[in-house]
């Protein structure tokens, strides 16, 4: 496979990366971290921070399954752009194990020192999360944010990325749509060493070619867009009768429950009662599916 340009890489389109993978895995085996190679044979390891984007990251993760090609995605607990706490982000996650690629921790020193706790025991239930997320032991750690002491470096318990042995004899990784470096990206293309580590970050890279504003953008609007949706929803639950209610009470002084009070109604104890033990009846399995069950022949009753 003939060898993708400087210039065809600094354009940042995925079927530049797709070029790129393909001429290196030619002389190079391409591996995640977690299957660096015992013997003395030229490879490549793979690994990508997921720094922005989950859904960019799935998207390269199909890429690099469809050539029949694994690496490490390292993911972030402490993102501004995306929460691993949340179900869909969560299952996308699971998606890219599932593809075959490994799933490692994305540490942020900076934020661990802001919890103000034992930095090991930080690590440690971080990384008990993403497993337990994942469904998958995690085995591979790299650091997030600007460099400085890294208290973590010389771990046995994890195979830390950025570990000097482990970075090779060649490290090469785009950062804000550029390469550091230039010189190292070249050697890459054209005459690697044995030993390699290559990180790209999958929030870089789009279908077409985009300079770096336009993209930026574009990342800000889809941002929005979510944002939007989530405006609209909070205003549908505004509409909902108890707050109607409650709204219309506020305004007229008309409180329910001072009426209640004045009348020391015992038949009104036994309602609140009743409903507290409807309240248990819900929260069990077969009493929640009877309540939905019941919601929806009041509701077709309403429509006839």
């Amino acid at each position: 496979m003939e060898a993708p340009t400087i210039k065809d890489l600094t354009g940042f389109t995925l079927k530049a990366y797709q070029k790129l993978l393909m001429h290196l895995n030619q002389t190079h085996k391409i591996v995640p971290l977690c299957m660096m190679p015992q013997k003395d044979i030229p490879y490549i390891i793979l690994r990508h921070d997921i720094d922005l984007s989950i859904s960019a990251a799935l998207k390269m993760a199909k890429l690099e399954h469809d050539l029949n090609i694994k690496s490490t995605y390292f993911a972030l607990f402490s993102s501004n752009f995306y929460n691993l706490h949340d179900g869909k982000t969560a299952q996308t996650l699971k998606q890219i194990s599932n593809l075959g690629h490994e799933i490692g921790l994305h540490y942020d020193i900076q934020q661990y020192r802001l919890y103000n706790q034992n930095m090991n025991k930080t690590l440690k239930k971080e990384t008990q999360l993403l497993e337990h997320l994942i469904g998958r032991k995690v085995y591979s750690i790299a650091r997030h944010g600007e460099w400085d002491m890294d208290p973590f470096i010389k771990t046995k318990e994890y195979i830390n990325a950025n570990y000097p042995k482990i970075r090779g004899n060649l490290y090469v990784h785009d950062s804000c749509r550029t390469w550091i470096t230039l010189e190292g990206l070249q050697q890459l293309i054209s005459n690697p060493p044995k030993k390699v580590q290559l990180l790209v970050h999958p929030g870089n890279w789009n279908e077409e070619e985009l300079d770096r504003e336009t993209f930026t953008e574009r990342f800000f609007q889809s941002l929005e867009t979510k944002v939007s949706q989530q405006r609209k929803e909070v205003k549908e639950l505004w509409t909902k009768d108890f707050i109607r209610k409650y709204d219309h009470s506020v305004s007229t002084g008309d409180f329910v429950h001072q009426q209640r009070l004045k009348k020391g109604n015992k038949l009104q104890g036994l309602t609140d009662y009743y409903k507290l033990f409807l309240l248990y009846i819900i929260s069990t399995f077969w009493g929640w599916r009877i309540h939905v069950m019941f919601k929806k022949i009041r509701k077709i009753g309403n429509y006839v």
